[in-house]
């Protein structure tokens, strides 16, 4: 449903700016808001306006998923689906993020840029995506997914290299910086590298510091020669030092943190995205991403730390964004982080976390994050007053959902 005036009357807001719930309208025109008026508009409105009846709802601005992989939808099994099943599933995440309320994704590893193009020109629905290319890997690290005693010269291919591709396996500052500069040739937005070891994968402890400092240095510089930034997989102390060396400083997961790292990040000025989402839906179905079971040993402990990582980073003031770190083929539990972060932060510093943090982290808080004049009209509206009730996030999708001022779902029935 589109226009170019539209009057979102009768709601509450929660802007994101830190201010408190309250009641209010928003006037948007040209898939811009224009206006929050504070109590509501009096009479009828403007004129030519098209009236949307929000009573009731909570309008917050449009979630953000800053660890996003759409793309992947297996572990193990994903090259045995023929390239349209491939690009059907893909499609289908794409439009399950929008009916979850989320109008912008930063995706971590795979999706091609075309897929940009795609859903700005309305050939496939979609949010908001800022893509990464290839994660960049060294080898026998978290991105090398050949088996153990594999003679393969390089990672699987994935079955549909104009949608998704592996990791891309590098070493050296010179290969690194090949590899960066490719990434941004077919349309990446910022670069992701793995820095210390992960869960789902062998052969790489999840302790163990991965790439140089001259190596991670390289990608950096490049990121910087393109106006953008670097973001690393670290989940340990050691690999975030070294990244921090090299001019990081943005760090995804950061799950396994002490207090000395955490202030080291908070002096360098540099954010994490801590993803609880992906050990919880682990523990429950972990077939369903084709996870082999021995790559779950220290899932429990990781999950334990995770929480207790937040916890320190949040207190030492290290801004935290929102990541839930799905794959999978069909990824409807991308709120499910703001829900578990409500459990440790609160559910206003959770629901920031995912809309004005992640906009500033992804470098779009001009454009959107909050619910102000002058930002695109990105707005989720939940049908009850998610402060309140955060499981909301894990249980029912919003009742309204508008991205740049089009309406793309409205469950309200009037």
């Amino acid at each position: 449903m589109t226009a170019q005036r539209r009057w979102f009357t009768g709601g509450w807001v929660f802007d994101g700016t830190g201010r408190e719930r309250f009641r209010g309208d928003i006037l948007t025109e040209n898939g811009v808001i224009t206006d929050v008026v504070e109590g509501g508009l009096a009479g009828a409105g403007p004129d030519g306006a098209e009236l949307v009846d929000v009573s009731g709802v909570t309008l917050l601005p449009g979630l953000i998923d800053a660890h996003a992989h759409v793309g992947l939808l297996s572990m193990t099994r994903q090259p045995d689906l023929p390239p349209a099943v491939q690009a059907a599933r893909i499609f289908e995440n794409l439009r399950l993020s929008i009916d979850q309320g989320f109008t912008t994704l930063r995706d971590l590893g795979g999706v091609d840029g075309g897929l940009v193009e795609a859903i700005e020109t309305g050939l496939v629905e979609g949010p908001r995506l800022l893509p990464s290319g290839q994660v960049l890997s060294q080898t026998s690290g978290h991105g090398d997914l050949r088996g153990r005693y594999s003679a393969e010269l390089d990672n699987p291919d994935l079955g549909a290299a104009g949608l998704v591709r592996n990791a891309r396996l590098c070493d050296g500052p010179h290969e690194v910086r090949r590899a960066a500069r490719d990434q941004f040739r077919r349309g990446a937005t910022q670069l992701k590298l793995y820095a210390t070891g992960g869960q789902l994968s062998e052969g790489d402890p999840v302790a163990s510091p991965q790439f140089t400092e001259d190596e991670l240095r390289a990608a950096v510089e490049t990121a910087k020669d393109r106006d953008t930034y670097v973001t690393v997989h670290a989940h340990t102390n050691r690999g975030i030092h070294r990244a921090l060396r090299a001019g990081v400083r943005c760090f995804e997961h950061a799950s396994m943190v002490d207090r000395e790292t955490a202030v080291l990040l908070r002096d360098a000025g540099a954010v994490a995205v801590p993803t609880l989402t992906v050990c919880e839906v682990l523990k429950q179905d972990p077939e369903s991403w084709g996870v082999p079971g021995h790559w779950l040993g220290e899932l429990d402990t990781l999950a334990s730390a995770a929480r207790d990582s937040v916890r320190i980073l949040a207190e030492l003031g290290v801004p935290l964004g929102s990541g839930a770190d799905l794959i999978g083929i069909a990824q409807d539990k991308r709120g499910w982080e703001i829900s578990l972060k409500a459990e440790v932060l609160g559910a206003a510093a959770a629901i920031e976390s995912a809309t004005r943090v992640n906009a500033q982290i992804l470098g779009i808080d001009q454009l959107v994050g909050t619910l102000e004049p002058g930002k695109q009209a990105d707005i989720a509206g939940f049908a009850c007053d998610p402060l309140r009730t955060p499981e909301v996030f894990r249980e029912d999708g919003p009742a309204v959902v508008v991205r740049a001022g089009d309406v793309l779902r409205n469950r309200l029935g009037g």
